[in-house]
């Protein structure tokens, strides 16, 4: 749960003094103006007319000046609109919660009407479904925002920041990769439905890790990434990205995950080093993006499963909270604005009702928001809109943003008279989505 309201803070704010507002309530662990990297809010229906960007996050400045970045403030795992009064009972989840708040904030689907399924993979299940080739891959152990329904797309592809290991690396026998498929391909007239499924899809995962093992061993980086987990991940996924030609995919899904920022002590000290350590891996992935010309079909998107309290405890530090901000980052992002609805007042009792004690900020924007503009840009129908955010009718759709709303129009329109599968597959590169939490 990352402190995003030291992220980004109230700076201008002409008719109700939010920064005072902001700074009275954070105490000891207030940021000073002379901290933050100011930005035009690109919103009029923000309380500010600008913010402040920590200061250890210049990409997110240059990014968000060129027009490239967009923040969405207060946005959170909602099942339906709420206030301070209803959320109890509204919200079925144990809010406040890190295992439950990440598991559902992955499966986006709080009435599980698709166990065991994430929203990214449910995307890849939707594209499959309408044969566009697709596939998502976890850079940080199996995760279920990767997982899609069993038969209905592929299945999530795990490796590691350090590459695609060896299958098998030290057999005990020459041809032991041979002999373990050939006894999983036997087939006999006993062999149960069960046993074939499993040495059917361990035959096949063998194949796959081999091939892309190979793809992966022959790409480069030319931009040097720094020295860290999540600078790797990144490093990964560009390395991965340039095989999506010989895997013959259109559309790929990727999850890396930068950890630390469980931030109940010292929290300025932790973001300093947390936000230096993460503002020079995505300056890398950018650089590397740019040069492999995967810049304009590439959306970052960022999440955490809740922020933090904006009343600090006594160790200077802040405990669980619920809301907080967020940003997305690519070449077609229609950005340079702060979307969703910034707060005002911070104490519980505010006019908004969405303060909770200490502090802690009931989402006005939910994670359903981001998700259906993306999806559409990623190109997902409205008929498949349902499966992959099975709660968003449960919102105005005026609460919701749009693919042109998120994203900038496509270099060449495409006709009206184009068939579903034309729509779906319009960008011949493909598109990417890395999912940063």
């Amino acid at each position: 749960g990352m402190d995003s309201y030291n992220m980004l803070v109230p700076y201008t704010c002409d008719s109700i003094d939010v920064y005072g507002n902001y700074e009275e309530i954070r105490g000891s662990v207030a940021l000073p103006k002379t901290r933050l990297l100011e930005i035009q809010s690109g919103n009029p229906a923000q309380p500010c007319t600008s913010f402040g960007i920590h200061e250890n996050l210049p990409v997110l400045k240059n990014l968000y000046d060129n027009g490239e970045l967009n923040f969405v403030a207060n946005a959170g795992l909602l099942a339906k609109p709420v206030s301070a009064v209803d959320y109890r009972g509204e919200t079925p989840v144990q809010l406040f919660a890190h295992n439950a708040m990440v598991a559902e904030t992955q499966r986006e689907d709080l009435a599980d009407e698709f166990v065991g399924t994430g929203v990214g993979g449910r995307m890849v299940d939707v594209l499959t479904q309408a044969g566009i080739p697709a596939n998502t891959f976890s850079i940080d152990g199996q995760q279920v925002i990767v997982t899609g329904e069993a038969g209905e797309g592929p299945a999530q592809i795990v490796v590691s920041g350090n590459g695609v290991p060896e299958f098998n690396a030290d057999p005990s026998i020459n041809n032991m990769n041979d002999v373990i498929k050939a006894l999983n391909n036997a087939t006999t007239a006993d062999s149960g439905f069960y046993a074939e499924t499993w040495s059917s899809k361990f035959c096949e995962a063998i194949d796959t890790q081999q091939t892309l093992k190979a793809e992966v061993d022959a790409t480069t980086v030319t931009f040097p990434f720094p020295d860290s987990s999540i600078a790797d991940q990144f490093a990964m996924v560009t390395r991965i990205m340039q095989t999506r030609i010989n895997r013959g995919s259109k559309r790929d899904i990727f999850y890396v995950e930068d950890s630390e920022y469980d931030t109940h002590s010292n929290v300025d000290e932790q973001l300093v080093e947390n936000f230096s350590r993460i503002n020079g891996a995505m300056d890398a992935f950018v650089d590397e993006l740019k040069h492999l010309e995967l810049w304009e079909s590439t959306v970052v998107i960022q999440f955490s499963e809740f922020a933090r309290t904006l009343d600090p405890n006594t160790g200077d530090g802040t405990d669980h909270g619920w809301g907080g901000n967020h940003f997305m980052f690519g070449g077609a992002v229609n950005g340079t604005h702060v979307l969703g609805h910034y707060p005002i007042d911070f104490n519980e009792g505010d006019a908004d009702r969405i303060a909770l004690s200490r502090g802690r900020m009931i989402p006005t924007t939910p994670w359903d928001a981001v998700w259906k503009g993306t999806a559409e840009w990623y190109g997902i129908p409205a008929a498949g809109m349902d499966k992959v955010l099975p709660m968003h009718n449960n919102f105005p759709l005026s609460s919701l943003f749009s693919e042109t709303e998120l994203f900038n129009p496509p270099v060449s329109a495409e006709s009206s008279e184009a068939t579903a599968e034309e729509a779906l597959d319009h960008h011949s590169l493909g598109r990417q989505i890395p999912l940063s939490h």
